[in-house]
C-alpha cells in the first residue's frame, strides 16, 4: 500500500527547487498557473493587507498626535498647578478668597484657568500611572473631546459625574462618579483596565491581581482638602438591555440616603467584583466611583464598562493596604452575554468576605 503522507520518489521534482523567497511571493501573489479561485483569494489577502498597514498607520499617526497634544497640555498644567497662586492677580485671588475660602492656595492657579476645576486624580503617586486635573460641566458630555484648556482632542478631560453635588463648604459628596476615556494612547482612565488583568505581567498566575498589588491606593486631591482612597472592589458592567442585565452603578450620581441604601449597594457591588480585597467598608465612608469602557471584552465591546471602587481614608487611618490578601473571584455576577461567552459564570454564591462590610449584620 502506497503511503499518501508522503510523495513517492519518482513523483518528486527533478529540478533545482525554489528558494524560501521565491515561494513566498508564489504564496502571496497571483501567478501563472493558478486558478480563479485562488487568484481570488490572494487578491482579497493583499487588498487586507494594505488596508491594514494603512489604517495602521492611520492608528499609529493619530496615537502620536494625541500623545504629543496631550504632553504639552500636561506640561502647561503642571507649571500652573506647581506655581500655585505665584502669577495670579492680588485682586483676583481676593475676590476668590472671598467666595470660596476653601479653595486651597496651591489650587488657585488650575482654578483662575478654568472655573470647572474641583480636584486632582492621581494613580501611582510618584510613578503617577494617571496624573490628571477633574472637572465637572454642566454635563456629561461637555469635557468628552475637550481639554481642560478647551481644545478640541480624542482624550478629552477626566470629569465627575454633573449630579455629583458638593457642599457649599467644598465638601465632597459621599459618592462621587468620575469618568475617563479608555484610548490606544494610553491616556485619562485607560490604565484602569489593568485592574482586571495586566497583560504587561508575563506570569499568569499573578497578572490578575499584580495591578493592585502594586496600587491599592488612589489619591484624588479636591479644591478643599487631601484625599487618599482605597481600592475595594473593581467589575465589569454591561450598559445593552439586549445583553442581559445592566446594572445602575453609577445611580445617576445619586447619594447615599441611609445605611441600607449603602449596605444594599456596596453588597450589589461586592456580588459583581472580580476582585478581593482586605479593605473593610462603613455606612459613613465616602465612595469613589471611576468608570471607563472595557475594549478587551470581545466584539460588542462597546456596551460593556470597567469600574473602580475605592474608600476614603479614615480620619485617623492606617493609609496602607494588606495585598497579599487580595483574591480574584472567578464567580462574580455577570450579566447574560458575558456567561455565554464563558467570561463569568452562572452565579452560583456569594464569594466575598460580607463581614468586611462593618455596618452589614445579616
Amino acid at each position: 500500500m502506497l503511503d499518501y503522507t508522503v510523495r513517492p520518489p519518482m513523483a518528486r521534482s527533478k529540478g533545482k527547487r525554489k528558494n524560501a523567497f521565491i515561494r513566498a511571493l508564489t504564496a502571496i501573489f497571483p501567478a501563472k498557473g493558478d486558478a480563479a479561485a485562488e487568484i481570488i483569494r490572494k487578491i482579497i489577502f493583499l487588498g487586507a493587507v494594505v488596508a491594514l498597514v494603512i489604517t495602521g498607520g492611520e492608528l499609529l499617526s493619530d496615537i502620536r498626535g494625541e500623545l504629543v497634544q496631550q504632553y504639552v497640555i500636561s506640561d502647561r498644567l503642571d507649571k500652573i498647578k506647581n506655581n500655585g497662586s505665584g502669577n495670579l492677580n492680588p485682586d483676583f485671588i481676593n475676590k476668590v478668597q472671598e467666595e470660596k475660602p476653601y479653595i486651597r492656595e496651591d489650587f488657585l492657579g488650575l482654578y483662575a484657568e478654568n472655573n470647572d476645576f474641583i480636584g486632582w486624580f492621581n494613580l501611582g503617586d510618584e510613578e503617577k500611572i494617571i496624573d490628571n486635573p477633574v472637572v465637572q460641566g454642566d454635563d456629561n458630555d461637555e469635557y468628552l473631546y475637550k481639554s481642560f484648556d478647551g481644545q478640541t482632542i480624542k482624550s478629552g478631560t477626566l470629569f465627575a459625574d454633573f449630579r455629583c453635588e458638593f457642599g457649599e463648604d467644598g465638601s465632597s459628596p459621599n459618592f462621587l462618579v468620575l469618568y475617563g476615556h479608555c484610548l490606544s494612547s494610553q491616556l485619562m482612565f485607560s490604565k484602569l483596565n489593568r485592574y482586571y488583568y495586566e497583560r504587561e505581567n508575563p506570569d499568569r498566575n499573578t497578572y490578575y491581581t499584580s495591578f493592585y498589588t502594586k496600587y491599592p491606593t488612589i489619591n484624588f486631591d479636591t479644591l478643599k482638602e487631601n484625599g487618599k482612597y482605597k481600592v475595594f472592589a473593581a467589575c465589569l458592567f454591561n450598559t445593552d438591555e439586549q445583553y442581559g442585565e445592566v446594572y445602575n452603578y453609577l445611580r445617576y450620581g445619586r447619594p447615599f440616603e441611609s445605611k441600607d441604601d449603602f449596605n444594599n449597594y456596596i453588597i450589589d457591588i461586592m456580588d459583581r467584583s472580580f476582585l478581593a480585597t482586605d479593605v473593610d467598608i462603613a455606612y459613613g465612608d465616602d465612595i469613589l466611583c471611576m468608570s471607563t469602557c472595557y475594549f478587551p471584552f470581545g466584539m460588542d465591546y462597546e456596551n460593556v464598562r470597567c469600574a473602580v471602587f475605592a474608600r476614603k481614608v479614615r480620619e485617623g487611618e492606617d493609609p496602607g493596604v494588606d495585598v497579599e490578601k487580595v483574591r480574584r473571584i472567578w464567580t462574580w455576577k455577570g450579566w447574560q452575554q458575558a456567561v455565554d461567552r464563558k467570561i463569568a459564570p452562572a452565579y452560583p454564591s456569594r464569594q466575598w468576605d460580607t463581614s468586611k462590610l462593618l455596618s452589614y449584620e445579616g
